[in-house]
């Protein structure tokens, strides 16, 4: 039975997708601040109801505005929040998914980079990709790249349009062009990056509303001398790909030095810890595994070397030089001091005035306690994750923070002008990157007095402005570019909220206190409730439409709006898959198909009784 006909139609119908009629991606850019819809429109072109899947994966969701869907789910994968929903589509109908995300575009090495997925994964008759991008103070440069699934050139049929303050690049692939690429359809990602004038050394300031935005990214500044110290893992973990993938990123660090910078690298496991200050460098250091992790020992050991007893604060402030710890472990505390809070109270008191950076190679990392001995000693912490390109990903890190230009940058707003104002004393300032600071104005303020001071390469600076606030200051208004605004208008205020509720966070994650935690929980949850933030103390809700809604023309769409909704901050592709689930009720239930099955059960009948007369034939002559 399995090579009948009527299994055969239910293998075909199994395997068939619904058709991807209308592939649509749009996304605005005012002032770094993306907002994206992305449109995918369906047609159940077969006699039974079918489930479609909308994927989408993406940096930085902050707000989604959905969709007609039965299931819901969200899972992370390497820095990306994935997005899927399944949705019964009845034979003959249209619908489509509609998911709107925003981010704020983060400059890194000299340049802002927005990325889109393009993954349909099939041929799409109508596939349109359209960006347009306005910064108030210029573009200095844009390019488009070429498809991240491609070594080509910028993509075929994409067209760029430009004038100093705006820009727009729209792709419109055909059939053909589409099939020269995957004959599956596209299953790539389409990157811009792009670049900003900011003359000013003291920012670029923008108000609406009563809301304050101010991007401080200065250029041409002489870069401070670095004291940098490598603290590496070599406990048994690290044997293998780990440990050749990073003495492959040291390698090409290590010819990158400047002159005048100061180079250590610790190796640590249990007991063992290696000190090598470098003149003369050779790779060799990696020669002990042992089992077991001595964070604490690790730290202490570079504190020596950043803070060492003869160099009194007196002698730092002097030198003018960044000190940095960048610390690099798979694994957890096991060996000696493995308290977390020992560890923070003890990496806090011995590293002063260094930044701390952790590295967590892989999923068996102490991602939290290195995201928290981070915030409290002046850095980040980053996941780096086992794949061919770990050395890339350790290489890319150690470039962002190889340059530092400014140290101890305190942005302040004087006369009592500004309130609610998210972090605005930053430790150091690398070039290629920029500092954002949000905040409240009062009412009737009409000079925003902002004051900027800081250490460079040789000195205390300090910069005074007075920023006029009119009522076009911060809006696109005077702004002479073509496309729509959807979503754009009040970015500066979301942009408060999304700042304020990260920082909440942020301050949660390093309290003990539970009273203190729930209070900072709190105010997260209001704030994401009120601004329909996806984040880790709120989640997706998506509302089942009515039957009249969820069967109207596609190009006609009422997507529901949730009432609240949940994620971090970072912003990846889309990637859409349509895949199919057969409703066994829809196949009862549907006239046509009926008929299809009575036609095809009577003829394996015919079959089969033929065949058993055959085999009775057969047996008698014998």
């Amino acid at each position: 039975m399995l090579s009948s006909p009527t299994f055969k139609l239910f293998t075909y119908f199994l395997c068939l997708q619904l058709k991807v009629t209308d592939y649509l991606v749009k996304c605005s850019v005012v002032s770094r601040y993306a907002v994206t819809t992305v449109q995918s429109s369906v047609w159940n072109q077969l006699p039974i109801t079918k489930e479609a899947f909308f994927h989408a994966v993406s940096y930085y969701i902050y707000r989604n505005t959905t969709l007609q869907m039965l299931h819901l789910w969200f899972c992370r994968e390497r820095e990306i929040e994935k997005f899927r929903v399944a949705v019964s589509v009845p034979s003959g109908a249209r619908m489509s998914f509609f998911l709107t995300y925003e981010e704020l575009l983060q400059r890194r090495l000299g340049r802002y980079e927005l990325t889109l997925g393009l993954r349909p994964s099939q041929l799409v008759q109508n596939l349109t990709l359209d960006v347009c991008i306005r910064e108030r103070t210029g573009i200095s440069f844009l390019k488009v790249l070429p498809l991240r699934t491609t070594n080509t050139d910028a993509p075929a049929s994409t067209h760029v349009e430009q004038s100093p303050e705006c820009a727009r690049v729209r792709y419109t692939p055909t059939l053909d062009q589409q099939k020269s690429i995957s004959s599956n359809g596209l299953n790539a990602d389409f990157i811009i990056q792009y670049d900003v004038d900011l003359k000013d050394l003291i920012g670029d300031v923008q108000v609406f509303d009563g809301y304050f935005v101010h991007y401080f990214a200065p250029r041409g500044l002489p870069v401070v001398p670095k004291d940098v110290i490598f603290v590496i893992d070599v406990s048994s973990s690290m044997i293998g790909n780990k440990i050749k993938q990073t003495k492959q990123a040291m390698s090409t660090i290590l010819g990158d030095l400047r002159e005048g910078d100061h180079f250590n690298i610790i190796t640590f496991s249990d007991k063992l810890i290696v000190k090598l200050v470098l003149s003369t460098v050779i790779l060799s250091f990696f020669h002990s595994f042992v089992s077991g992790t001595n964070i604490n020992a690790a730290l202490l050991s570079a504190a020596q070397l950043v803070n060492p007893p003869s160099s009194g604060p007196s002698r730092r402030t002097s030198s003018h030089r960044v000190p940095l710890v960048i610390f690099l472990t798979d694994g957890e505390a096991t060996i000696g001091v493995t308290s977390s809070e020992t560890i923070l109270s003890n990496a806090k008191k011995a590293l002063g005035s260094a930044s701390l950076f952790g590295l967590a190679f892989g999923d068996d990392a102490d991602f939290l306690l290195l995201k928290r001995l981070a915030l409290e000693n002046r850095g980040v912490a980053r996941m780096v994750y086992e794949d061919a390109d770990a050395a890339l990903q350790l290489k890319g890190f150690y470039d962002e923070v190889a340059s530092p230009l400014l140290s101890d940058i305190q942005l302040s707003y004087l006369d009592d002008q500004a309130f609610d104002v998210t972090r605005s004393l930053f430790p150091n300032y690398f070039q290629g990157s920029e500092l954002v600071v949000t905040g409240r104005v009062k009412t009737g303020v009409k000079d925003l007095k902002v004051l900027v001071s800081a250490i460079d390469s040789k000195q205390q600076m300090k910069l005074e402005n007075d920023v006029f606030i009119s009522q076009e200051n911060g809006t696109t208004d005077s702004l002479e570019c073509s496309g729509d605004l959807e979503g754009i208008s009040s970015f500066v205020h979301r942009l408060w909220a999304y700042f304020t509720i990260k920082e909440l966070l942020l301050a949660k994650l390093n309290s003990t206190n539970p009273a203190t935690q729930k209070l900072l929980t709190d105010k997260a949850t209001n704030l994401s409730l009120k601004y329909n933030f996806v984040t880790p103390v709120t989640s997706l809700v998506v509302v089942k439409p009515d039957e009249d809604e969820a069967t109207q023309s596609p190009t006609t769409p009422e997507p529901t709006t949730a009432a609240t909704i949940t994620t971090t901050m970072s912003l990846l592709p889309f990637k859409f898959k349509d895949e199919v689930k057969l409703d066994f009720l829809s196949i009862i239930t549907n006239a046509l198909l009926v008929k299809a099955l009575f036609v095809y059960i009577c003829i394996d009948l015919y079959l089969f009784i033929l065949e058993l007369v055959v085999i009775v034939i057969s047996y008698t002559r014998i």
